[in-house]
């Protein structure tokens, strides 16, 4: 198997890992605006189209497979030019630009969210797949994760993270609630702040505890087993990026989504929609998220177990914990030129 990416050491380094083999071509992202960059990204995607069709005449692959980054135009677009079948996977609820023009001339198209079938060609292959999670966090070790995070069996729990870099607004919140919930004596709040703010959200935290607190509260820098923390959680408060929404319902958990306001084409708000309108979870805007709003949003549900219970069944309803398997189904049966 071979991975076609851009030349970035992260990148390329967790391919490796991977034990696949890597190449990189020139890439950019396209521009939703005629401007000068519209040009010299034009010239990038000719030349990365150039590469990767020297890469594939080279690997001969079967089939090629496009995720949706921007990397992916020029490395389908060879693929076509091939005549080497081709699938694209799309991870949000709306398109992105990169796999709109895909889907067009793709040989199938995978997609996450069912009413994403609407913006693609009627005529095209379209398999509602879902979104394929890692392994470990569908099957955690809850009885170790209780242990690993200290949970008292009595209380709720509410994790909080906003990715591997935080998310300030979502923290600032959290600061801003805690004298709300100090004398919550059936909730446990698991906080991940992420590594850059950890030191100064634990600092105000500390300033803030009493020892007569009821609450109890404790924040990671980071949590490297996100299966574990998932394990023990009552209700998530997070972010709505395609992957974060992939997991949370691939363990059928209920969430309060705080959809990240500038993400591309607001995608991250229509992932969080698509989960609203089905009852998997509530949401407040960033721009409406506060202390008291944050507070006012969980404290009805955590302490209401009926309605964890049927945002918890909407969520597992909507999950996809064997998305990998059906987008593998999917790629095998272009390659070898099944019809659906």
């Amino acid at each position: 198997m071979l991975y076609i990416g851009t030349a970035t050491g992260l990148e390329s380094s967790l391919v490796r890992q991977a034990g696949l083999s890597f190449r990189s071509i020139e890439a950019q992202g396209l521009p939703r605006k005629p401007s000068i960059k519209a040009i010299t990204t034009f010239f990038s995607v000719g030349k990365g189209t150039i590469e990767s069709a020297s890469i594939l005449r080279s690997f001969k692959p079967d089939i090629v497979v496009g995720m949706g980054a921007y990397v992916s135009l020029p490395v389908v677009g060879a693929a076509v030019l091939q005549n080497i079948p081709t699938v694209i996977h799309e991870q949000n609820a709306i398109p992105g630009l990169v796999n709109r023009i895909l889907g067009r001339v793709a040989s199938a198209i995978a997609i996450t969210y069912p009413d994403t079938k609407k913006y693609f060609p009627v005529d095209k292959r379209i398999e509602f797949t879902g979104n394929p999670v890692r392994e470990e966090v569908l099957v955690p070790d809850k009885a170790r994760a209780l242990k690993v995070f200290s949970v008292d069996e009595s209380r709720k729990v509410l994790l909080i993270f906003g990715g591997s870099r935080g998310a300030q607004k979502i923290n600032e919140a959290v600061l801003d609630a805690y004298d709300k919930w100090r004398d919550n004596d059936s909730l446990q709040i698991i906080h991940a702040t992420g590594k850059i703010n950890y030191e100064l959200i634990k600092t105000a935290i500390d300033k803030l505890k009493s020892p007569k607190d009821a609450l109890l509260y404790e924040a990671y820098p980071y949590i490297d087993d996100m299966g574990e923390a998932y394990a023990i959680a009552d209700l998530i408060l997070c972010r709505s990026g395609a992957t974060t929404v992939a997991e949370i319902t691939a363990r059928g958990l209920p969430a309060i989504l705080v959809p990240y306001p500038f993400a591309t084409d607001n995608h991250q708000e229509k992932n969080a929609r698509e989960l609203e309108k089905l009852g998997a979870a509530r949401i407040i805007l960033d721009r409406d998220l506060t202390g008291v709003s944050l507070f006012n949003t969980v404290e009805p549900l955590i302490s209401d177990s009926e309605s964890l219970m049927k945002m918890a069944n909407a969520s597992k309803q909507f999950g996809r914990p064997n998305a990998a398997d059906s987008l593998a189904d999917l790629v095998i049966d272009v390659a070898e030129g099944k019809q659906r």
